[in-house]
């Protein structure tokens, strides 16, 4: 289900404040998922990314190529919203309302070290398997948000990730228990007042132990 947008009157009074410092970006770009090696790719900072093409039988988008198939959907138009990670791009208003996110996490949250107790995961490429967007999510074979309907598809086992949460699982395998999530993500939503088929979502995940819960 997705929220309504606020107004952005409501927001103003929180990007008119002045930028917090850049705070420390942190991602991983290989980590092991189920005894194997497993791609959490992460976008390229070395200059623009490459402009993503549609052919007659692949697509390509930052720098990879994907052969096309029944299944894939996905559009030149929205392949041309990859890789412009507005959310990282300093002193925009996405950029403005993640670094204040993060900066409460990292002033409320810390570890015994006094380091911030949450990682920050904002560099990820919005590329995904279908196994990492649904499967990993225990999201059943048959559920309505699998539908080409709904999402961007490259081919039967590529997308565009419809949620941030396509990461959780891989990055809880790497070992962490504790980290944030933010990124650009694509839905096939009908444009009106308070949809556009690319949004930006930004999640917390943090895990207890058994001891943990029961204190």
């Amino acid at each position: 289900m997705r929220l309504r947008n606020p107004p952005l009157s409501s927001l103003l009074p929180l990007l008119q404040r002045p930028p917090l410092p850049l705070l420390h970006r942190c991602c991983l770009s290989t980590l092991l998922y189920n005894g194997s090696a497993a791609s959490c790719r992460r976008l390229s900072t070395d200059g623009p990314a490459p402009q993503p093409v549609i052919g007659q039988d692949s697509v390509e988008v930052l720098g990879h190529s994907y052969r096309r198939d029944d299944f894939t959907n996905v559009t030149q138009r929205i392949l041309s919203r990859v890789g412009r990670n507005l959310h990282n791009q300093p002193h925009h208003p996405l950029w403005l309302i993640k670094e204040r996110i993060k900066a409460h996490f990292y002033s409320a949250y810390v570890g015994r070290g006094g380091n911030p107790l949450f990682s920050v995961h904002d560099n990820l490429s919005p590329v995904v398997t279908v196994q990492q967007n649904f499967d990993s999510l225990l999201i059943p074979p048959e559920h309505p948000s699998r539908k080409p309907g709904d999402n961007y598809y490259l081919n039967r086992t590529t997308m565009l990730r419809a949620h941030t949460s396509a990461h959780q699982r891989e990055l809880v395998s790497a070992g962490l228990d504790a980290f944030l999530l933010a990124g650009d993500v694509y839905r096939r939503d009908e444009i009106d007042a308070s949809h556009y088929p690319v949004f930006h979502q930004m999640e917390g995940v943090r895990l207890f132990s058994n001891h943990e819960v029961q204190i």
